[in-house]
């Protein structure tokens, strides 16, 4: 049987409730007290407590120049640009199988390059041909690059210079289409186009005849047609005919994955486009290499720097018209204040890089978005410490007086602020560990606002002492330029005369404007869950790409000519593998059948070792199978690429590669590599064979897990938030302020829905921003509706008395965000752009539910709360029948711990 409370003792929930709410009154106090000391040593030393502050900014900012990265900014700040090592998931199989394959067969780089005919033109012609070969020799031949000794070198040389058995290899379609004797072959084409009465299709099958077998095998890899490809062995008809369709080329350049190699991909780079291949009126020619989206991200990151300049500026011109006369005295400007309060955000977003160079960590393309989230997080502290300044009023003089009552109110919600925000950022980056790029933007996020923290309750106060020591009374300008600075300049006045007094009482007085803003936090709140979870995942290989740039050109290329799909090499690596075993050998056989068998298939499995043992017979003894092996290595160029260790001491590991069309659509591209995966290691567990390609840790295992990331991070990210603000607030405000941020997240995800937005890496930065950012617009609201408020006041009226004191500081906070990322919105790549609009959501729609949505609904159930009870106690006051003996004592315990949860539940 359950144990009743005994009477007059509250249940165990409120007891807790009333142990967290003493444990955060503490801490409360504690804080105030720190505020108070800090105050006074400010006001004392002024002109110290700002050097102190400046020094230890500009102390870090040198860590920038030892910041580690592949590529360089403005030749100081260098990034990292890597996918494999910044947007790539490491715990996942794909990730480790990839690793252990590169780490056998070292990984290679690739460069590409699609020609597509022009104006009507066929691929088979001599002028587009002859514009291939020209650039494939321009590639092979003539491109040239300093490397890290001051040598110049080429392709040849970057393979040469490590050694003879490197994968440098070429995939010429010109090689392919005419053979050695280029020449000769396109003099043949032109002599035909002379001849008007030759047929087209004469051109193709002249170019036919002249293949071998095994050049006819390789054509699906190097021609698009809009004909389904017959087949090597089809007839030389057949084949005319699909390559007299041909619609695109493609030669592919394969290098050893070096500094050269990257050196001479950024040169080809130049070279290309530098040509003019691109605007040749035959031929259109766009390359794409392993650096490419490397080189991409830099263009990024330089875009992302004036615009950092421009939010700037535009804060800083904000913070003037808002807070420029808002000053305690009335009369006076506090114009240069605002600006040097500006450059606090600015100078922590440095600090941040300079921290992350000391401790040895690189940025990604993401941590160019940091300065940018520190000016839209730390600008609102300066509304909160201005108007905890202005709270004083021209009555007290003595500075330090007026120091030590504002500090402690601003102070504290600031920090606690600061302290949910740094713990969001802090627990999405311990839950994401294994997304580096992640990982350290949420560190950079982390040290921007313990920064920008430091320069707000130390620096920026220092800043109002010294402005507002030797303030007087002024009168008002009644004419001129100064008289219009000031009517320019009093917007914040007048705005926050005008939220004080009607926001407020429209939230405790108003039944409609109750019941507009209550609806519409849970229309949207449901909405948001339902459709939330039907967005999709996935994003575009485009939207990582500068609007300007080629390689938009090359994707359209692609997508036209290949009809959404490309031929990729997939590595399958056999590790050590038991030859001598009939039986592996007849699975591994069966394995390559299997293959072959595939839908998806472009040639067949190329597979050296299957071709050396797989017709041996079960009997065979070490002699025979060492002979043959020993054999096939000998008659081919397998040894240096595709083997590694000898018969002699035995078969340590060989490659075999199958060529498979990948889709470019992001599910059916991870539905493939799923499907691989589970055929090769599922169905043939006993061969401990290794699948692997770049894209699938990079692309396909993060497309699978990216959404069950992102609501996972953010559970862990609530439950963070929730903690650190039990530690300042009682656990009834802690619960209300994460009752809304967790809204929020949920509308954010309904519109992504509506919008089409998937689950990506962006929106996956964006979700855990919105429970970094909006919290401190809710714990702005439930603080003050707690901070200084008698126990038992209704909830209405608190809200009332909240807004008043905190609605224009939030509504400042909003704009400040908005103002912050809104300049994201003009960027030169999609990905930023939609960063930038769903930032700017989540501040519309966080500011929206913490200055209208929550008050509104608590205000709404108080006044429901409140017409229940008084029903009730005229129902008890009116009731005629008699009260048994000892009722009465347990209707008051009633009715009192009915108020105690007034006072603590809602």
């Amino acid at each position: 049987m359950a144990t009743q409370p005994a009477p007059g003792h509250p249940s165990r929930g409120l007891r807790l409730e009333r142990r967290l709410s003493a444990s955060s009154d503490l801490v409360g106090h504690a804080q105030e007290s720190f505020f108070r000391c800090l105050a006074r040593w400010i006001t004392r030393y002024p002109v110290l407590a700002i050097a102190v502050s400046l020094t230890a900014y500009l102390a870090c900012v040198p860590g920038m120049l030892l910041l580690p990265g592949s590529e360089s900014m403005f030749g100081i700040l260098r990034i990292k640009t890597g996918f494999l090592d910044t947007f790539t998931f490491k715990t996942t199989d794909e990730y480790r199988d990839y690793k252990r394959g590169t780490d056998v067969f070292p990984d290679t780089r690739s460069l590409v390059f699609i020609a597509k005919p022009l104006n009507g033109r066929r691929l088979v012609s001599s002028d587009v041909m002859r514009q291939i070969h020209k650039a494939e020799v321009q590639i092979e031949e003539v491109t040239r690059f300093e490397s890290v000794q001051g040598h110049q070198l080429g392709f040849r040389d970057v393979c040469e210079r490590f050694n003879s058995g490197s994968p440098c290899m070429v995939s010429s379609a010109t090689a392919t289409l005419l053979g050695k004797d280029v020449a000769a072959r396109l003099s043949e084409l032109e002599a035909l186009e002379l001849d008007r009465s030759t047929p087209a299709h004469v051109a193709a099958a002249l170019l036919v005849a002249g293949m071998s077998v095994q050049q006819r095998s390789s054509l699906p890899l190097l021609i698009a047609s809009s004909r389904p490809f017959p087949g090597p062995d089809a007839s030389e008809a057949s084949l005319s005919e699909w390559l007299l369709e041909g619609t695109a080329a493609m030669s592919t350049f394969t290098l050893l994955d070096t500094d050269d190699g990257v050196r001479f991909e950024k040169q080809v780079a130049k070279d290309i486009n530098q040509n003019g291949y691109p605007e040749n009126a035959i031929v259109r020619i766009n390359q794409f290499s392993s650096s490419t989206i490397a080189t991409e991200s830099l263009l990024i990151g330089m875009d992302n720097v004036p615009l950092i300049g421009i939010t700037i500026s535009i804060m800083a011109g904000y913070l003037v018209v808002m807070l420029g006369t808002d000053t305690r005295i009335p009369g006076n400007s506090q114009v240069k204040v605002l600006l040097g309060g500006t450059c606090i955000p600015g100078l922590s977003g440095l600090a941040s890089f300079g921290l992350l160079g000391y401790l040895g960590h690189g940025v990604s393309v993401l941590g160019t978005m940091v300065p940018f989230l520190g000016l839209a997080v730390g600008v609102d502290v300066i509304f909160l410490m201005v108007s905890s300044v202005n709270a004083v009023g021209p009555d007290v003089k003595n500075m330090e007086e007026v120091m030590v009552k504002a500090l402690p109110r601003g102070g504290r919600a600031a920090t606690t602020t600061t302290l949910t925000s740094v713990c969001a950022f802090s627990i999405a980056a311990a839950t994401s560990a294994d997304l580096p790029s992640f990982f350290w933007f949420n560190i950079g996020l982390v040290l921007v606002l313990i920064m920008n923290w430091i320069g707000m309750v130390i620096m920026f106060p220092a800043m109002i002492t010294l402005s507002q020591r030797n303030m007087t009374v002024r009168e008002e300008p009644k004419s001129g330029f100064a008289a219009k600075a000031r009517l320019a300049m009093g917007g914040g006045r007048r705005l926050r005369g005008i939220m004080t007094a009607k926001l407020g009482y429209a939230v405790q007085r108003s039944l409609s404007f109750q019941i507009f803003g209550a609806s519409a936090w849970i229309a949207l709140t449901l909405l948001g869950i339902c459709f939330g979870l039907q967005v999709e995942r996935g994003m575009p290989d485009t939207d990582l790409v500068t609007d300007s740039s080629r390689v938009n050109a090359y994707f359209e290329d692609v997508e036209s000519s290949f009809v959404g799909s490309l031929p990729i090499e997939l590595g399958l690596v056999l590790d050590s593998p038991r030859t001598l075993d009939a039986s592996y050998r007849s699975r591994l056989s069966e394995l390559i059948a299997a293959l072959n068998n595939r839908s998806d298939l472009v040639l067949p499995v190329d597979c050296w070792l299957q071709r050396a043992v797989g017709s041996l017979s079960s009997s065979a003894s070490m002699c025979e199978v060492d002979t043959a092996i020993l054999m096939y290595l000998n008659q081919s160029d397998v040894s240096g690429r595709d083997a590694r260790g000898g018969v002699t001491e035995h078969l340590r590991a060989a490659r075999c590669r199958a060529f498979l069309w990948q889709p470019t659509d992001a599910k059916k591209r991870s539905e493939q590599a799923s499907d691989i995966i589970s055929q090769v290691k599922e169905g043939f567990p006993e061969l401990e064979v290794i699948p692997y390609h770049l894209s699938f840790p990079t692309q396909t295992a993060r497309y699978r897990i990216i959404k069950d990331k992102t609501f996972s991070t953010a559970g862990f990210a609530f439950v963070g938030v929730f903690l650190a603000v039990l530690i300042t607030m009682p656990v009834h405000l802690a619960m209300l302020a994460l009752a809304n941020i967790m809204a929020v997240t949920s509308v954010l995800f309904g519109f992504m829905w509506v919008c089409g937005i998937t689950s990506n890496l962006i929106s996956f930065t964006v979700c855990v921003m919105t429970i970094g950012f909006c919290v401190d617009y809710s714990c702005h609201v439930v603080h003050f509706a707690d901070h200084g408020v008698s126990p038992g006041t209704p909830w209405d009226q608190r809200m009332r008395l909240s807004l008043e004191s905190c609605s224009f500081d939030v509504l400042q906070g909003c704009l400040t965000a908005f103002l912050g990322v809104a300049m994201l919105g003009f960027g030169s790549a999609q990905a930023f752009r939609i960063f930038a609009l769903l930032s700017v959501i989540i501040t519309l729609v966080g500011g929206f539910f913490a200055l209208i949505g929550l008050p509104c609904l608590l205000a709404l159930l108080s006044r429901a709360w409140h017409a229940c009870a008084g029903q009730a106690e005229e129902f008890l006051s009116d009731a005629v029948l008699p009260v048994p003996k000892g009722t009465e004592a347990k209707l008051v315990e009633t009715r009192n711990l009915l108020l105690s949860v007034d006072r603590v539940s809602l």
